[in-house]
């Protein structure tokens, strides 16, 4: 998918979201939104991009997630978890990423990879006469394999890979790496989780390992980035 295709479809998905959330469009943390998202956007490297950043109404919910071609929403339940803009920025600069990456594309790739792969299987077995309890069987074999074997691995990497870039692009932008460790702490405390092979993300002490690992290039960055506060 070009850029240009990816910047068409991430426009039309949040026209459409836009008409089933309510937004927050003052207020502080509404400025607050706003003010990280454009210090990441400036040194992201792609000003083609055209950068929205949306605050949804919603306190229940501790969430962000960006659309192709740059366009991010933020719920207001992340504020229970975000003290202060430089671990907003961890959540903003980390959605930055996916999008610089395009993930959310590549996702969905492999997700239709997969389904065809099953179709393909299902046409096989049909060809070959296999009876149903025993295509059903395979079915659902196939079903977890793909899911816990293709789909999740690769979405737990792009989760990694936007943690890791996201933690650069922050503090390129002035804001302290060592934010991005407070904010991940805190919100892997949240709930119950399950299993890491089972999820789209990685595990919370996964997650800290490799912010840790990263934490001196990313203070190099920091201490030369023209935002920081002297």
């Amino acid at each position: 998918m070009s850029p240009q295709q990816e910047s068409n479809l991430g426009a039309q998905q949040e026209r459409q979201i836009l008409t089933k959330v309510r937004l927050i469009k003052k207020g502080k943390t509404y400025t607050s939104v706003r003010r990280v998202g454009r210090r990441i956007a400036s040194v992201s490297g792609r000003p083609d991009f055209k950068w929205r950043y949306h605050l949804v109404n919603n306190p229940k919910q501790a969430n962000a997630f960006v659309l192709p071609g740059g366009k991010i929403f933020v719920y207001s339940g992340l504020f229970k978890y975000a003290a202060n803009e430089a671990e907003l920025s961890a959540v903003i600069a980390h959605e930055v990423a996916h999008a610089l990456r395009s993930h959310g594309v590549k996702n969905a790739s492999r997700r239709q990879n997969a389904g065809l792969l099953g179709a393909i299987v299902q046409v096989g077995m049909g060809v070959a006469g296999v009876d149903s309890s025993t295509a059903q069987q395979v079915n659902t074999v196939y079903n977890k394999g793909a899911t816990y074997g293709y789909v999740r691995p690769y979405s737990r990497q792009n989760e990694t890979e936007a943690d890791s870039i996201g933690l650069m692009l922050m503090a390129k932008a002035g804001y302290n790496p060592k934010a991005a460790l407070s904010f991940w702490e805190k919100f892997g405390k949240q709930g119950t989780r399950t299993p890491e092979y089972m999820s789209t993300h990685p595990a919370p002490s996964s997650r800290i390992s490799n912010i840790k690992r990263l934490l001196p290039k990313a203070m190099a960055l920091y201490q030369k980035s023209k935002y920081r506060k002297k």
